[in-house]
């Protein structure tokens, strides 16, 4: 970290990124355009709101504050933030684009900023299971209860506590407002009552009664209708395939206990039990001393092994209905029962997470209970047709996704921000960087959101030093792009910035290339004084930007006429150019070096070959007129003695 950039405190005023470089700022021009070659060769951009103006501001205030605090942590959760904030903002803005005509394409920046504000939060919750594992962890003891087993594996396991958190995400960015209400709409068709399929139970008792025929069944088992080969009353059919999929659509965000809790209140109870079957076995009173008077109640489902392989038998059980299935193949870990009712890719993936959960857990109380299995449960349960030989792997995921699913799914897991999420989620940082230049260089349109969730998760790794993780070249032109794209959005003020988080090697470089896309000498010298703040070297940068303005030398040794004529030709718009990068070298230059001389001696030829007498004039000028040898800080004296002849010698001439 730079040590300007401790005292730097980063504001936003009246939504612009400032830092106090100084109490007044250079009044500047607008007439600026972009040189399309200087840095990149420029993308169609299209238009964004204002609230994503402000959030190209808030990332860098962020970062800037980040590095002052070096607290990564709250940098991350302050992006989850800003993006939010960006989101909301947008959407209440959604009724006024109706009337204007703009709603599709408001429509779309709110998705993306959704889908930027998704991947930060996985990011927040995924950035540090990988590097927390614990080496030092003792065996586990036994006799501890399964979820003792489990946290203690979790502690050993990087891969699972990741599958947890990107679970945990799924789950999150699926419990949206508008699934919410979806869920509210659904579960108000349902009606409290003591016990289920009413509608049968009322038939079954009239028709007794009345010596009615009966065409559904004759029991309230609930396999009944398997077992008696008979129907439900159509009224309770339907309302037990509503309860179903509203259980899994909780199940599909987390809300076991609401799930759970709407089954009882319909009189599903046998289907809460079976929910809750699935909790891990925990009884905290083995654990207490002996002075304690208080008696907990036992947790969990002590003969879980057993119970997953009937779910596991279940889940195919092809009488059962969809959404039931579903459930069993939840709660057991079997993929093949999840799929039919995935929609989105993100559905395929978080069946496909939580079925690797389920099949871990499975297979670490397998090992940790294989002395209390019985000699016929080993071997159905280890057997070639167990669950065990049939387990998910977390790097294979995807590429089972991509091998399984239907061709709108693929499409949809190969969309940008998809793949660099699957990648933060791998923790291929190398194959991360090439996937977000591939967008860069295929894609017309140039996507903000995607580059500028790519540009701060590159510096976050590169900040964090993963940078032996990937190539280093990567991570420059993913940032070099940013940095054109701020200039292109006009964004100036941020662009000094991050051109200083560059490697220093390049920093000179995009500075001089982004000076000479300044139009205005203020705007230069505001900039200029910008980049020493962030501790730029500016000395390079400009002897760069002297050496792009040079032209070819066409000087005619036939026309010695035309050299020694006294009529003056006018200065056009390169001259000017170069005379402002000379100016620049005389005013910014930490010391009065040779190159400036040179690049004066060398201007001042072209024009006294251009008959531009008036250039020379203004070149002389910028230097001190009693300027000798000992005001000019060079290696070789001999040589500056030479430069120095000539320079007076077109002062002379003049």
């Amino acid at each position: 970290m730079s040590e300007s950039m401790m005292n730097v405190e980063s504001t936003v005023i009246d939504g612009s990124f400032c830092q106090p470089l100084e109490s007044t700022r250079l009044t500047r021009t607008s007439n600026w355009s972009p040189n399309e070659t200087t840095i990149r060769s420029s993308k169609n951009i299209p238009c964004i709101t204002k609230s994503e103006q402000q959030l190209y501001k808030l990332y860098a205030q962020a970062l800037a504050d980040s590095e002052v605090t070096q607290d990564w942590s709250s940098w991350v959760e302050m992006m989850t933030i800003n993006c939010q904030k960006c989101c909301s903002e947008a959407e209440i803005s959604h009724p006024i684009a109706f009337r204007t005509g703009r709603q599709p394409q408001l429509s779309r920046n709110i998705r993306t900023l959704q889908i930027e504000r998704d991947s930060w939060l996985l990011w927040n919750r995924a950035r540090d299971t990988l590097n927390n594992t614990r080496q030092d962890l003792p065996e586990v003891i036994p006799g501890s209860s399964d979820r003792l087993i489990v946290e203690h594996h979790l502690l050993n396991n990087p891969q699972l506590r990741m599958a947890k958190a990107v679970q945990g995400w799924l789950q999150t960015i699926k419990l949206d407002e508008r699934y919410q209400t979806d869920i509210k709409m659904a579960m108000t068709k349902l009606e409290p009552k003591r016990i289920y399929w009413e509608k049968t139970c009322h038939f079954l008792k009239s028709s007794y009664n009345a010596n009615l025929p009966n065409p559904y069944i004759t029991s309230l088992d609930f396999d009944a209708t398997h077992k008696q080969k008979r129907r439900l009353c159509d009224t309770d059919e339907q309302e037990e395939n509503d309860l179903l999929q509203i259980v899994f659509n909780l199940l599909r965000v987390g809300e076991y206990s609401k799930a759970k809790n709407i089954c009882k209140s319909t009189g599903y109870h046998w289907l809460a039990a079976l929910l809750s079957a699935n909790e891990l076995y925990h009884d905290e009173n083995y654990y207490c001393s002996e002075t304690n008077d208080i008696i907990y109640p036992v947790e969990g489902n002590k003969k879980r092994i057993q119970w997953i392989e009937s779910m596991y038998e279940l889940s195919m059980d092809m009488r059962l209905k969809l959404y039931e299935r579903a459930i069993y193949g939840l709660l057991c870990g079997r993929i093949e029962a999840l799929i039919p009712v995935c929609k989105t890719y993100a559905d395929y993936l978080w069946a496909y997470i939580s079925c690797y959960i389920e099949q871990e857990i499975h297979h670490i109380l397998i090992c940790a209970h294989q002395n209390e299995l019985t000699d016929i449960e080993k071997h159905r349960i280890l057997s070639d047709n167990g669950i065990r030989n049939r387990q998910l792997k977390m790097p294979l995921i995807f590429d089972e996704i991509l091998a399984g699913c239907p061709t709108h799914i693929r499409d949809e897991a190969l969309l940008p921000f998809n793949l660099i999420q699957k990648y933060l989620i791998l923790a291929d940082y190398d194959r991360l960087f090439h996937s977000i230049l591939s967008f860069l260089h295929t894609n017309n349109e140039l996507n903000g959101s995607l580059l500028r969730f790519s540009t701060h998760i590159c510096l976050f790794l590169y900040e964090q030093d993963h940078s032996e993780k990937f190539n280093q070249k990567n991570f420059i032109e993913i940032l070099t792009t940013y940095i054109h794209h701020l200039i292109e959005l006009e964004f100036k003020d941020l662009v000094c910035y991050y051109i200083s988080k560059l490697p220093l090697d390049n920093q000179s470089t995009i500075m001089a290339k982004f000076l000479d896309t300044l139009s205005n000498r203020q705007d230069k010298e505001y900039y200029l004084k910008q980049g020493f703040t962030y501790k730029i070297d500016i000395d390079t940068s400009l002897l760069i930007l002297a050496a792009n303005q040079r032209r070819d030398q066409t000087f005619d040794k036939d026309n010695n006429e035309e050299i020694i004529s006294t009529n003056s030709k006018n200065l056009n718009e390169n001259d000017y150019k170069q005379l402002e990068a000379l100016k620049l070298l005389t005013t910014f230059l930490s010391t009065q070096t040779l190159d400036a001389l040179r690049f004066a001696n060398q201007i001042c030829r072209y024009f006294l070959n251009d008959s531009k007498y008036e250039g020379i004039r203004i070149a002389l000028s910028y230097f001190p007129h009693d300027i000798d040898i000992h005001t000019i800080e060079a290696n070789n004296r001999e040589q500056s003695v030479d430069d120095l002849r000539e320079f007076k010698a077109f002062g002379a001439y003049i």
